[in-house]
């Protein structure tokens, strides 16, 4: 049998309270335990993602500046799922990134509740520092079109009413 579920891949969970989201795989384990006597992997996803930024929202001002960074923020979460409650897509994440989510990954990780609060914030900050490679690869086109999608934030520019 062919291992597709492997470390790396992003796959759309479809069970549970995340049901619909996406996640990426950190670790799959297809051995038996007595606690879970089924294959299941450790995944990491975004519970929610950022919101939409308009025009109005790119002043200068402390108020909206503040606003933009609320409204960019990512909700990571963890979980251990079993596979059957995973849908694989064709889409994989680099392994650097891979490889920084495992380093700070552990045995305790679901288990004692401050490793896991570590460990969202370190998720929170490797997704939110991809957010803004986004940002900045795509940043550069923001000028040529009325609209354009940046990275999952989207800026409007709103049309002018003929008079």
């Amino acid at each position: 049998m062919v291992k597709f579920l492997k470390d790396g891949k992003i796959v759309v969970l479809l069970q549970g309270r995340y049901a619909g989201k996406k996640a990426v795989i950190l670790k799959t384990m297809e051995d038996n335990h007595k606690e879970r006597p089924y294959g299941h992997c450790v995944v990491v996803g975004v519970a929610k993602s950022p919101l939409p930024i308009s025009r109005a929202m790119c002043k200068p001002t402390p108020k909206m500046k503040k606003l933009v960074k609320k409204r960019s923020t990512i909700k990571p979460f963890v979980k251990m799922v079993n596979f059957t409650h995973v849908m694989p897509t064709r889409y994989s994440v680099e392994s650097s990134m891979t490889k920084t989510l495992k380093a700070t990954l552990s045995a305790d990780t679901f288990s004692d509740p401050t490793v896991k609060t570590r460990f969202l914030k370190n998720a929170q900050q490797v997704f939110q520092a991809k957010y803004q490679d986004c940002l900045l690869y795509t940043s550069d086109a923001a000028d040529e079109e009325d609209s354009v999608d940046l990275g999952g934030r989207r800026i409007i520019k709103k049309k002018k009413k003929k008079k």
